[in-house]
């Protein structure tokens, strides 16, 4: 295969290749349809004669079969490796499998993933799983994807923005140019430029145009497909036309069965290539000639073809376990009652292994196609679909669809069910940052289920109160809900309930150092139970309340392997609100311990997400607002108002308290007040009622700082006199054996004259410009002299604190300059080079010249 203007991404490709003996590595090929993608991975592979490579597809079914493209794979490896995949525990056994596989070859070997952008969430989990190991491999890993099919919101788009820059290179294809299209024509009467103009230079069009017509191009390549297909026998039209609507590879042996005389209809079809046979399975060489056919079809065409292959395959389809063909064919065959009949079934399915959006997906469908009057069963889908929307951060369709479930059940007078109705409806409202109606109907649960015999409902009922009672600092009354719920769980063998409920008793006891180790022992147990009966939401819980606990007594080790954990768990479980819920503890564990362009960068990254719930979006405001104070930039003080709105609709400390520090280090900062004090108020007394109040508390501390002569002072205890010398470096030493330095470097500046130098050179280090500029008022007005330098302008316009050398540097390293070469352009000599290229490289956190332009680039700190 001939390939035009290729030879740079298949020089490339073979470079990156001829580095993986030491280290794998990942590229994506990206660009529209018809760019070329498949071509340039199949010469490249060929050219790599004796090297294993293996090669899976994505297929764009209504609802994508899980790990299509491993399974492709599957046939070519050792069939024993493999699972019979019926559970998430099994998927991981594959994975691991899978990776252990390659790890054992001294070869190098390559795999294929095509058409990602189609990819199911197991497969998109797959390919998350390998290329993070990618490195330990010999392998190199090839993914295409159509980028004009990738939205803001593709799920793909997470995974390129997380994977680290040195584990992958994406090669953007580019269409083909005018002077190749015209040389291309050659002497045929078409015009060069019109054709140019016609195909934007892509590749498909310009070659299926040329090969196919020899006369006046069309107006447009839709109706160029269409004429052609239209000079086709009758029977090639109506075999091409059952295949159109079937968005994936077809296998031979059903088309038989569909169209028995089909090898004689597609003769022509296949010898032009218009259509392909391989390994049994039957396709078009193009995905946008069956899109053209298939779209040029009537709806009732189409209805009438999806009715066909349904009538003929579907228990084919149901032997095989395909179910989720049968729920697309029937969805476009208006086959109302197929698709409640199946959809369910294929949801339970997906859930199992861990793709929840699709479980979603699949009971929405089973809602709106279901045209029957049978309650009980409607308000099973209500129910089903609704858990799945609150897994996968779709709280607010959650909430609306327990509604209508809580309607359906009041009217049939199940107290029960209504009962487990209003708790759940009490969660929902708890995430979506409403305290009082997740209190409310939290109480309303209660009082129904209350004297009713047991029941999981009531053992979940009371198990919710427990949770918010943890929520609400109230350690007694959440053991005490909780131990209620257990018992009646316990006597009823519901382990979902035990799980639960030990999860809100450990956290608590967790908090309290007299008994953090129980605390601990009790979240462990309840992660034992989850895990055992694959109650992903209640794992994801425990590594929650772990990772956030551990934040909160600044055990940051243990967070930091708890989050990591579980937000690796929720990611092969499409347990989005979760993921999100701990993403924003991992945002506060980096503010804490100094890492700000992480912290920033993990909240402002939550905040893009326009579902974002307000439990989640409190904790991002807060931390970008801080960072933002800290620096100096205008737009901190928005941030820090709408998180302390939302706090206070939550009603709870653990939200309200950090808003409220941040905005009064924000005051201290500007010299101005934004709190009024009823919110003061209330956050006292709620200190009070919880016996909260503490001289080490961030909300003690800053209301001390930014208000030394207001009245809540008094309330809590606190006059104006200075910290003494030797408590300022006791407490700096405190702070500094927890790993806090920005709270160390505040307690220093309450030394002498030297802990203050060294206070205000970490502010400096640490980026707070704005903090620094304080810190050097203050330190004039006692009359102190030399006093470090802040950070220069020039320096503070890049992210990565990059000096004016360092820029230039940079510069010359885009132009290819060698260190000698610099030296004589900047009149310094060589080994000086060679520090500022290792502090250039030490910024951008990269290791090699390369890398550091690609990031300045990418970042814009050099254009």
């Amino acid at each position: 295969m001939q390939l035009i203007e290729r030879e740079i991404f298949l020089d490339s490709l073979q470079t990156i290749y001829e580095q993986i003996s030491s280290e794998g590595h990942c590229v994506f090929v990206t660009g529209e349809a018809g760019l070329g993608k498949t071509s340039l991975v199949k010469v490249f592979c060929k050219q790599q004669e004796d090297e294993q490579v293996y090669w899976g597809a994505c297929d764009a079914l209504f609802t994508p079969r899980p790990l299509a493209p491993l399974y492709d794979i599957l046939g070519q490896m050792r069939h024993d490796l493999w699972p019979a995949m019926h559970t998430i525990e099994e998927r991981a056994t594959l994975f691991s499998r899978f990776f252990h596989e390659l790890s054992d070859s001294n070869q190098k070997t390559i795999i294929v993933f095509e058409d990602i952008h189609w990819a199911d969430e197991a497969t998109l989990d797959f390919i998350k799983f390998l290329a993070r190991r990618i490195s330990r491999l010999k392998c190199l890993f090839i993914l295409t994807y159509r980028d004009d099919e990738i939205s803001s919101q593709h799920p793909l788009r997470n995974i390129l923005g997380q994977l680290p820059p040195d584990t992958f290179t994406r090669l953007q294809l580019t269409p083909l140019s005018r002077q190749v299209v015209e040389k291309m024509v050659g002497n045929r009467k078409y015009s060069g430029e019109e054709l140019y103009t016609l195909s934007g230079g892509n590749p498909f069009y310009v070659t299926e145009i040329l090969a196919t017509y020899n006369q006046v191009l069309p107006d447009n390549i839709r109706d160029s497909i269409l004429a052609s297909y239209n000079r086709k026998e009758e029977k090639t039209r109506q075999a091409i036309e059952l295949l159109s609507v079937i968005p994936n590879s077809f296998e031979v042996k059903y088309l038989e069965r569909l169209e028995p005389l089909y090898a004689s209809a597609l003769d022509q079809c296949l010898e032009l290539k218009v259509l392909i046979i391989k390994e049994g399975y039957i396709s078009f060489k193009h995905e946008l000639f069956r899109r053209t056919i298939e779209t040029s079809l009537s709806p009732l065409k189409r209805v009438a073809l999806h009715k066909k292959i349904l009538h003929l395959l579907r228990e084919s389809f149901e032997q095989n376990q395909e179910i989720e063909r049968i729920v697309h064919h029937a969805k476009n065959a208006n086959e109302y009652a197929l698709v409640v009949q199946y959809a369910p079934p294929a949801a339970r399915q997906a859930a199992a292994l861990g793709a929840h959006i699709e479980a979603a997906k699949l009971y929405l469908s089973a809602i709106e196609y279901y045209q029957g009057n049978d309650r009980a069963l409607l308000v099973q889908f209500y129910e089903a679909y609704a858990y799945e929307c609150y897994l996968t951060n779709q709280i607010k369709e959650a909430i609306i669809y327990t509604g209508k479930a809580l309607q359906l059940w009041k009217e049939k007078k199940e107290n029960e069910k209504t009962g487990n109705c209003l708790r759940f409806l009490s969660r929902l409202w708890w995430f979506d940052g409403n305290g009082k109606q997740a209190r409310s109907f939290a109480s309303q649960a209660v009082e129904i289920l209350e004297d009713q015999p047991p029941s999981r409902a009531k053992a979940m009922a009371f198990s919710n109160m427990s949770q918010l009672k943890l929520q609400s600092d109230l350690s007694d009354e959440c053991l005490l809900w909780g131990e209620k719920a257990i018992a009646i769980a316990r006597e009823l063998d519901d382990q979902e309930t035990v799980a639960n409920a030990l999860n809100s008793m450990g956290s608590t006891l967790m908090l309290d150092p007299s008994s953090r180790p129980k605390g601990v022992a009790l979240l462990r147990r309840s992660m034992e139970i989850a895990l055992q009966h694959s109650y992903h939401e209640h794992v994801a819980r425990a590594y929650i309340e772990m990772g956030s606990n551990a934040i909160v007594i600044k055990d940051y080790a243990f967070a930091t392997k708890e989050l990591d954990e579980g937000i690796i768990y929720c990611e092969e479980r499409d347990l989005d609100a979760m993921k999100l819920y701990m993403l924003g503890w991992k945002a506060r564990l980096h503010l804490e311990t100094g890492f700000w362009k992480e912290a920033y960068n993990n909240a402002t990254d939550l905040l893009k997400n326009e579902t974002l719930v307000p439990v989640i979006k409190i904790g991002a405001l807060t931390v970008a607002g801080i960072i933002k104070t800290r620096r100096g930039d205008p737009d901190a003080l928005p941030l820090l108002l709408e998180a302390k709105t939302m706090a206070f609709e939550t009603m709870e400390l653990q939200r309200m308290i950090p808003a409220l520090y941040a905005l009064l280090e924000y005051e201290w900062l500007t010299g101005k007040t934004y709190i009024e004090p009823e919110a003061l108020n209330q956050a006292l007394r709620m200190f009070r009622e919880v016996s909260k109040v503490s001289k080490r508390s961030k909300f003690y501390y800053w209301l001390r700082k930014a208000r030394k002569h207001d009245p809540f002072l008094t309330e809590i205890g606190e006059n104006d006199e200075i910290t003494p010398v030797p408590m300022a470096l006791e407490e700096a030493a405190f702070w500094q054996q927890l790993g806090c330095p920005y709270e160390q470097a505040l307690a220093l500046f309450d030394g002498d004259e030297s802990d203050k130098k060294q206070a205000i050179a970490s502010m400096q280090e640490l980026g707070a410009s704005a903090v620094y500029e304080k810190m050097k008022q203050e330190m004039r007005a006692e009359g102190i002299k030399s006093i470090p330098r802040g950070i220069r302008k020039s320096t503070q316009t890049n992210p990565r604190f990059l000096t004016s050398r360092e820029l230039e540097i940079l510069q010359l390293l885009k132009g290819g300059k060698q260190n000698k070469e610099i030296a004589d352009i900047l009149f310094i000599s060589a080994k000086t080079v060679d520090h500022h290229i290792s502090a250039i490289l030490s910024k951008l956190d990269v290791n090699t010249r390369a890398k550091a332009v690609h990031e300045a680039l990418r970042l814009e700190i050099i254009k």
